[in-house]
C-alpha cells in the first residue's frame, strides 16, 4: 500500500485585524539627520567631503566634482597647495589611517580638466541688477567673483598683473602649481559672461573713485604683497632682497639675473614663502641654500610637508638665529648673525644675543628676506579711514576679504574668505538674513568601528615624483596625481561621518519594518510602528541616525 501524500500544515491567520501600533510603547525615537563631519568642520571652504567622497567611491567622478565645487570652485588648485586641514581629525585615524582627502580632491580637479567638465548651470538670480567691482584677482577675489556671478551679479575684476591668479600665479612656484593647469581651471570656472576682467591696471585713488561711482559694491581682495623688512639691533633696515619679488620674477622668467648659478643663498624667515624661495633658488642653480630662522624647527609656520621636502632637496636650516647686519669687504658678502635669547617667556618674545662673542658670519652671494607681508591700503585711504578687519562693510559699499582683511594666510582660507564676503554682499543686496550654519560634529566615539573592516592607506598615494636633474631645474612637479583606481580605493575608506549614504542598513535591521525608503532616496520612520529599540542607530556606522528621548516622555 502506497504512502499517502500529506499536505504540510501551515498556521495562517484568518482575521482582518490590523497590526498593533507598537509605536505607543516608544519613549525614544530615531531621527535620520545629516550631521557635520570633522573634515567638513575643519575645511575652510566647508566642502561637503563625505558627499563627494561617496560619489567617488561609486565611480561617479563628474557628479563628485559638481558636488565639490558647490563650496570650492578651485579643486585643482587646492588639491595641490592646500595644507589639508580637513585631514587633521579624520575619524578613520582611530581605526587605521586617516583618509587622504586632498589626494582625491586633486584627482577630481584634474579629471574635470581632462574631461572638459564645466559647472552646472545656475538658476540663482538673487543678484540680478547688482554690480560689484573686485580689486584683486587672487584666490579670494576670484572666489568671490565666481559666487557673485553664479547668483546673477555683474562683476568686474581689477588687477595690476597681466594674468589672473595673484599669488597663485606669481607667488607659488611652478613645481607646486603648474601655471598651465592653473590657467585652465581659472578659465573653466571664471568663463562667465558676467565677469569682466580689467588686468594690467594698477588701482590708484583716482581709478578707485571712478570704480566706486559705477559699482554698487567694491570688494577689496588685493592680498598682502608689501614685504616686511628685516631690521638690525639698532632698528636699521638690512638690505636684503624681497622674497615675493624673487618668486614673481622667477615665475615669469623675466630676467637672467634671477639665476643663482653657483651661488650661496641665504633665506631669512620660516614661513611658506621662505621655503618656496629656498627651493626655487636650488632650481635656479644655487650651490647651497640655508634658511635662517629665529626659533626651533617645530615653531616654523611653514607646513611640515614643505619643510621636509626642502630638507630632502638639500636646504639646510640655521635655527634660533637672527641676522644683525651685512658686511661687504673685498667683493665678499657676509650675513652677520647672532643666536636668539628669550626676553619674555609668556609673550614668547625673543631677541638676538648682545654678546659680541656670540656673533658669527655666514658667507653668502645672495641674502633674501621672507619674513611676512602686509597689505597696502594707501590707494584707498580716502574711502576707508575707519577700516576694520574682516569682511565688514564701510559706508555701505566697501568690504574686504582674504589676505587684505586678515593678513597672509593659506590659499584655501583665502578662497573661503572670498566666498564668505560674497555671501555678505548678497545678504546686503537682498536684505536676507544669513543662516548661522551651525551643526553638531560627529566625534570618533560615535562611529561604530566594529562594522568597519581594516583598510590601511595605500603607501604610494603620496609618492613623490622621481625627477631627473633636467626635470628638477625645469620646475617639474614634485608630487603625482593618483589614478582613478587609487581615488576609488581611497574614497572607499571614507566613513562618510554624519552623512546618510542610503546604505539600507537601518531599513534591513529594523525588526518592526518601521523604516521605508522615500522616492527622494531618503528614509521615513513610521512612528506608529517604531517601538524605539534603537537598533537602527546601533547599526549606522557613520552616526547619521540620532536616537533620543521624545518630548513629553519621562525618563524610563
Amino acid at each position: 500500500m502506497s504512502a499517502r501524500k500529506r499536505t504540510p500544515i501551515v498556521a495562517q491567520s484568518t482575521t482582518n485585524v490590523a497590526p498593533a501600533k507598537t509605536g505607543t510603547w516608544r519613549k525614544f525615537a530615531p531621527e535620520h539627520r545629516n550631521r557635520m563631519s570633522p573634515c567638513t568642520d575643519l575645511c575652510p571652504c566647508a566642502e561637503n567631503i563625505p558627499a563627494w567622497m561617496h560619489l567617488v567611491r561609486e565611480g561617479k567622478f563628474a557628479d563628485a566634482w559638481q558636488e565639490l565645487i558647490r563650496e570650492n570652485p578651485f579643486p585643482l588648485v587646492c588639491g595641490r597647495v592646500c595644507y589639508r586641514f580637513c585631514e587633521e581629525k579624520c575619524n578613520r585615524g582611530s581605526l587605521d589611517d586617516r583618509v587622504e582627502i586632498n589626494a582625491v580632491e586633486r584627482f577630481l580637479g584634474e579629471y574635470a580638466l581632462t574631461h572638459g567638465l564645466v559647472p552646472a548651470a545656475s538658476r540663482d538670480r538673487r543678484a540680478r541688477g547688482m554690480r560689484v567691482a573686485i580689486v584683486g584677482a587672487g584666490p579670494s577675489g576670484l572666489s568671490a567673483a565666481y559666487v557673485l556671478a553664479r547668483a546673477g551679479a555683474r562683476v568686474t575684476l581689477y588687477d595690476e598683473h597681466p594674468e589672473l591668479g595673484g599669488m597663485l600665479r606669481y607667488g607659488i612656484p611652478e613645481y607646486r602649481l603648474p601655471k598651465a593647469l592653473l590657467k585652465q581651471e581659472l578659465s573653466t570656472m571664471l568663463g562667465s559672461r558676467r565677469i569682466t576682467k580689467r588686468l594690467g591696471h594698477p588701482i590708484t585713488a583716482a581709478t578707485l573713485k571712478s570704480i566706486a561711482r559705477t559699482h554698487r559694491y567694491v570688494l577689496f581682495a588685493h592680498g598682502a604683497h608689501r614685504p616686511r623688512v628685516v631690521r638690525g639691533p639698532g632698528g636699521e633696515t638690512l638690505a636684503l632682497e624681497d622674497g615675493l619679488l624673487f618668486l614673481a620674477r622667477a615665475s615669469a622668467r623675466k630676467s637672467e639675473s634671477m639665476l643663482c648659478d653657483g651661488q650661496a643663498v641665504c633665506v631669512v624667515g620660516g614661513g611658506n614663502t621662505a621655503i618656496d624661495v629656498a627651493r626655487t633658488a636650488l632650481r635656479l642653480g644655487a650651490r647651497s641654500v640655508r634658511i635662517v630662522y629665529r626659533r626651533d624647527r617645530s615653531d616654523m609656520p611653514a607646513h611640515a610637508d614643505e619643510i621636509s621636502e626642502a630638507e630632502r632637496e638639500g636646504v639646510t636650516f640655521v635655527l634660533r638665529t637672527l641676522p644683525v647686519g651685512i658686511r661687504c669687504e673685498s667683493g665678499r658678502t657676509e650675513l652677520l648673525c647672532a643666536p636668539t635669547i628669550v626676553v619674555d617667556e609668556n609673550a614668547r618674545t625673543i631677541a638676538p644675543s648682545t654678546d659680541p662673542e656670540d656673533r658669527f658670519a655666514l658667507a653668502v652671494d645672495r641674502a633674501i628676506a621672507a619674513v611676512g607681508e602686509t597689505s597696502d591700503w594707501e590707494f584707498a585711504k580716502a574711502y576707508l579711514d575707519d577700516r576694520s578687519a574682516g569682511t565688514k562693510f564701510w559706508g555701505g559699499a566697501f568690504a574686504a576679504s582674504g589676505d587684505a582683511a586678515s593678513g597672509p594666510r593659506s590659499v584655501s582660507e583665502a578662497i573661503a574668505s572670498g566666498k564668505h564676503a560674497a555671501a555678505e554682499l548678497l545678504a546686503d543686496w537682498t536684505r536676507e538674513t544669513q543662516p548661522d550654519g551651525v551643526r553638531e560634529t560627529v566625534g570618533a566615539e560615535e562611529i561604530k568601528f566594529c562594522y568597519l573592516p581594516l583598510a590601511r592607506r595605500d603607501p604610494n598615494i603620496r609618492h613623490a615624483a622621481l625627477l631627473t636633474h633636467e626635470a628638477f631645474v625645469a620646475f617639474a612637479e614634485t608630487t603625482l596625481t593618483i589614478s582613478a583606481e587609487m581615488a576609488v580605493a581611497e574614497a572607499s575608506r571614507c566613513i562618510n561621518c554624519g552623512t546618510c549614504i542610503a546604505c539600507d542598513r537601518c531599513l534591513i535591521f529594523c525588526p518592526d519594518y518601521a523604516i521605508t525608503r522615500t522616492p527622494e532616496g531618503t528614509y521615513a520612520v513610521d512612528l506608529d510602528m517604531c517601538k524605539g529599540c534603537g537598533l537602527c542607530a546601533d547599526v549606522c556606522e557613520r552616526a547619521a541616525i540620532v536616537f533620543g528621548k521624545e518630548e513629553g516622555h519621562e525618563n524610563p
